[in-house]
């Protein structure tokens, strides 16, 4: 399994990519003082054969730390992630970021 973790805020979206070693699930991790809605959405690279898109949202109060799970891609496929953040305007909407698959 393996693990990146990252801070983020509500100023930019963080859009990169995971290389898939034969993992099956993938999950989203948050934390963060501020009461922010985290959309994360999820898709495989159109030259991999099968065609996946997924897209899940949750939220942060400052005490609750949610997380989301994705686990219905095909197993080989290199998954693009984009996680985008908003807040409460002029906050610094701050969210700790842990991905682990």
């Amino acid at each position: 399994m393996s693990n990146s973790s990252f801070q983020m805020s509500s100023f930019t979206s963080v859009d990169d990519k995971l290389v898939m070693m034969g993992e099956t699930q993938v999950t989203f991790s948050f934390s963060s003082a501020y009461a922010t809605t985290i959309l994360v959405e999820v898709w495989t690279e159109d030259d991999q054969g099968a065609s996946y898109s997924s897209s899940q949202t949750t939220a942060t109060d400052g005490v609750n730390e949610p997380s989301l799970t994705f686990d219905d891609f095909p197993p080989s496929a290199n998954l693009h992630y984009r996680i985008t953040v908003t807040g409460e305007d002029g906050s610094e909407n701050t969210v700790q970021v842990s991905i682990d698959w």
